[in-house]
């Protein structure tokens, strides 16, 4: 072979490697930055949920101090459904059931459907990093899921504190929640909240607590659970 020859291969070789170098870098990079897209709109989600349920248990409170807070929080909405990335990663358009809900502030079920199709966006979400090599990410949405039992205890047990006795269908849904949350391996103070719930709302035959006193009872543990989603996910 001549020397023009073999340098002309060799350099063919060079371009080729070269080539297929910038090639896998491209795609690092694309990858990298469709996990951190992804690791954001998780974080995203997270911020949804807090507000989605925070806006659920004030929803039947009343109150100067109560209304103005579920002010801020649906304002706050407002700017965390703005540029939902839905159809760009392939995620239900869920920001179109909010102006409804917004409306509807004491719709406790409405409130429910959404936050389940949050709940299901976050473990599609979940699956996504975890195919990428993001172990740490596994647990999230159930995670979340006990965080949802916990902060629809408080939107009950906000509403039955508005009666003089705990309705019966009230009754059986707080029952139920309590039930399934101390099958789970649970920290003493939701223990002894739950024996609280139990013995002056939901079995008493009077009730002894107010909706102030259920949000406030409820609200710094879901926010503490909260946190540490927060810090697994970083």
């Amino acid at each position: 072979m001549s020397h023009a020859a073999l340098f002309a291969v060799t350099l063919l070789i060079t371009l080729l490697a070269l080539s297929f170098w910038l090639t896998q870098r491209q795609e690092a990079r694309q990858q990298s930055a469709r996990l951190q897209q992804h690791r954001q709109v998780a974080q995203r989600c997270l911020d949804l949920l807090q507000a989605l349920q925070l806006h659920r248990g004030l929803g039947a409170m009343q109150g100067a101090g109560n209304l103005e807070q579920r002010t801020r929080v649906a304002r706050q909405l407002d700017d965390l459904w703005l540029n939902w990335p839905g159809a760009s990663l392939q995620l239900p358009a869920l920001q179109q059931d909010w102006p409804q809900l917004r409306r509807k502030p004491g719709d406790f079920d409405a409130h429910c459907r959404l936050i389940e199709a949050l709940l299901a966006v976050i473990e599609q979400l979940e699956d996504r990093l975890y195919r990428h090599d993001q172990p740490a990410i596994r647990g999230l949405g159930e995670a979340c899921r006990s965080l949802e039992d916990l902060s629809r205890l408080r939107g009950l047990a906000v509403r039955a504190a508005s009666y003089e006795r705990c309705p019966p269908g009230l009754q059986m849904q707080l029952r139920f929640l309590c039930e399934r949350l101390l099958s789970q391996k649970q920290a003493p103070p939701l223990q002894a909240l739950i024996e609280r719930l139990q013995t002056g709302l939901i079995e008493s035959s009077q009730v002894q607590l107010s909706p102030d006193d259920c949000f406030a009872l409820l609200t710094p543990l879901i926010e503490q659970r909260l946190q540490g989603i927060r810090l697994g996910l970083d």
